[in-house]
């Protein structure tokens, strides 16, 4: 099963994704703060997509995104936001945007179809 990083600092909505995820065919790696994501990011743990809430207690989201987008280049990024995706992200072909609110089922759908997992 593929690896999915989801980096969520509120811990039911995190819950939630995962149990969703994983139903999805996925193994979710989760962080709580930015600095986490990084650390993940930074690794040689395989990834076949990350999922990024732009609102971290630690930091932006948008600077998991850039590290993301440097450290792992051609793996899908999804910016889940409750706002307007930063245009600078908006602009790269694998950052995706994914506005708040959605449910659990179709944001497993949404990176179902990015990596091509299903259960």
């Amino acid at each position: 099963m593929p690896n999915v990083l989801l980096a969520e600092d509120e811990f039911l909505i995190r819950a939630v994704l995962v149990d969703a995820l994983e139903d999805a065919g996925v193994v979710c790696i989760e962080a709580s703060t930015g600095r986490e994501a990084l650390d993940i990011v930074e690794s040689t743990t395989p990834l076949a997509a990350i999922i990024v809430d732009i609102g971290l207690p630690d930091m932006s989201g948008g600077d998991v995104i850039e590290a993301a987008a440097r450290c792992r280049p051609g793996i899908p990024i999804i910016c889940c936001s409750g706002a307007a995706t930063p245009a600078t992200f908006a602009k790269a072909a694998d950052v995706h945007s994914f506005p708040k609110p959605y449910s659990a089922a179709e944001l497993s759908r949404f990176v179902s179809s990015l990596i091509g997992a299903g259960p």
